[in-house]
């Protein structure tokens, strides 16, 4: 095999690597494993720091708690808050049930989150469940980091959360949407994203930090307005009975029994929570990465559930019942309608929600470029040396350009007709997939000898097994029919999601078979590997010499 990286790989490579600050050395996916394990297993050369290869471009860009926290945030809170709730109550049909799903959603992210700690602190490195499946599974090679690679570049846009940002700005404008004027106003979020995080990243950040803190105060505005609202219908008579008196009575009263429509509901739910391991995306970027993720984290995802919970509430007391349901994606319009008045509700408050899905917009282009930059590094992607490229900026503006090319595709091109819902979901299943393969390799590396697997976080097993049965219970029930054969919106085949999730998994599986069949690929693709880690280690080395020699210069000086 050869030992060298490509010319194309290694001139990719000398744009970007930077010295990683090490906190745990349980590193990396590299080393001489047995031939007759299916997972990776560990060998000396695998704890050296040095294999940590890094992708940050300035180390005074890097990220801190407070910007990791917001990172987190705007990922996790864009526009699901203001547009899912409507759907999750139509599909279970009463107030209890749908307080139970926001729950287990965030019961289910809290454990998903420990798995993500538990992998994220033991392998300090961007990347995510890319870096997580490539240490776990090592036959066949290259296998899951295609089928997972298919999914983040294919289903790893920012298409929903600008649709809702195109619906919410006619709304505020009170002109009637229609398929090209929020299409469009969706491209033109998506676009001015990707342009402030390539040629200014800087700005970029300072953006997200300042809308996740926009963002908390219109979470906070929507609570203390909905609560608010409660003593004012007081005085109403018994014919005229407040909305949040008819709406908390008898709660479960119409819960559905189809299995499907629960499960759309609870995959929903997980969608507005799936920004929660966004920060394990770009840890590469993060100082003290290992302590920051392990503050940073649990913090934001703590937020998170406890303002959805009360939103759920604020609305559920401003909004009756029947509205709720049939409000789609401006179920936030309307509460602010109901509460603060035609002008003030529904002209200049959507402009916060149009800020906040801004906001999660901006979040997601910033850690999606990242990772596709990861997969372009090994040579994964087609034409990966550009890809792979910091040019001409000094930031992955060509990663950013693939992200921007598939959100404006999926923009563009469906048929007319809502796609949000069915986007949700079709972005929700496949994530199940990767994370019964997350939690169930984390078992594995917990509980076999020989791979050594040690963690600053380690997750408690039962916390593990539990999120890997509610999402392997996530890809069942969507397949059990419901009445009438099709999904709870009624416009595609109960089966299409599901089924597209696969499919888009099974195209990445598909794309590995085709490279397999290049001669010298897998070469390639190890010289890639191997040439990145050298080239880590040698400027790692130096920059290891410099601060020594400065800090050695202090010393003398001091004395």
């Amino acid at each position: 095999m050869k030992t060298h990286a490509s010319p194309s790989r290694t001139k990719a490579h000398q744009n970007s690597p930077a010295p990683v600050e090490v906190e745990s050395t349980n590193s990396s996916r590299l080393g001489s494993p047995a031939e007759n394990t299916t997972f990776l297993s560990q060998s000396p050369a695998v704890n050296t720091p040095f294999l940590l290869r890094n992708t940050h471009y300035d180390d005074t860009a890097k990220l801190g708690t407070f910007s990791v926290i917001n990172i987190i945030i705007g990922k996790t809170i864009g526009v699901g808050i203001f547009s899912v709730p409507s759907s999750i109550f139509f599909n279970v049909g009463s107030v209890g049930m749908a307080f139970v799903v926001w729950i287990l959603g965030a019961v289910i992210s809290f454990c998903g989150l420990a798995v993500y700690l538990d992998l994220g602190t033991a392998l300090p490195k961007s990347g995510g469940e890319k870096v997580y499946l490539e240490r776990i599974f090592r036959r066949p090679r290259f296998l899951a980091p295609c089928v997972l690679m298919s999914y983040v570049v294919l289903l790893g846009f920012s298409t929903p959360n600008c649709i809702v940002l195109g619906e919410y700005f006619m709304y505020a404008l009170g002109l009637e949407a229609n398929r090209w004027n929020v299409r469009s106003l969706a491209v033109l979020a998506v676009t001015a994203a990707c342009v402030i995080h390539a040629r200014s990243p800087a700005l970029g950040l300072r953006l997200i930090n300042l809308l996740g803190v926009i963002k908390m105060l219109i979470i906070a505005t929507i609570i203390a307005s909905g609560l608010a609202s409660i003593p004012l219908r007081i005085g109403e008579t018994a014919s005229e009975v407040a909305f949040y008196k008819r709406n908390f009575s008898s709660i479960f009263s119409g819960t559905t029994s189809q299995p499907y429509a629960l499960a759309s509901a609870l995959l929903k739910a997980l969608y507005c929570f799936r920004g929660y391991n966004t920060a394990n995306q770009v840890l590469s970027e993060v100082r003290r990465p290992v302590r920051t993720l392990s503050v940073a984290a649990p913090s934001a995802l703590l937020i998170v559930s406890a303002a959805y919970i009360l939103v759920n509430v604020a609305y559920f007391c401003a909004v009756e019942r029947s509205d709720f349901a049939s409000s789609g994606l401006i179920v936030g319009g309307h509460f602010f309608t109901n509460v603060f008045g035609n002008i003030i509700g529904s002209r200049l408050l959507p402009l916060l929600v149009i800020l906040s899905a801004f906001g999660s917009i901006a979040a997601t282009s910033f850690a999606q470029a990242r990772v596709n930059q990861e997969f372009a590094k090994d040579d994964l992607l087609p034409f990966s040396s550009f890809w792979a490229s910091s040019r001409p900026y000094g930031t992955p503006a060509a990663a950013l350009f693939l992200h921007w090319v598939v959100s404006v595709a999926v923009i563009i091109v469906p048929p007319p007709g809502q796609i949000y819902e069915f986007l949700v979901e079709l972005g929700g299943y496949p994530v199940s997939v990767i994370s019964v393969f997350v939690a169930g390799g984390l078992l594995y590396l917990q509980n076999e000898p020989t791979e050594q697997w040690s963690s600053p976080k380690p997750a408690k097993k039962v916390v593990v097994l539990l999120f890997l049965v509610s999402n392997f219970t996530l890809l069942v029930l969507p397949w059990i029919r419901p009445k009438g054969g099709y999904g709870a919106e009624g416009r595609f085949p109960y089966y299409a999601y599901p089924a597209a999730g696969l499919g888009v998994l099974a195209a990445g599986a598909a794309y590995w078979v085709w490279l397999a069949n290049i001669k010298g690929w897998w070469e390639n693709v190890e010289a890639s590997i191997i040439g990145s880690a050298l080239a880590g280690e040698e400027i790692a080395m130096r920059d290891w010499k410099r601060k020594v020699k400065s800090s050695a210069t202090e010393t003398r000086d001091c004395t």
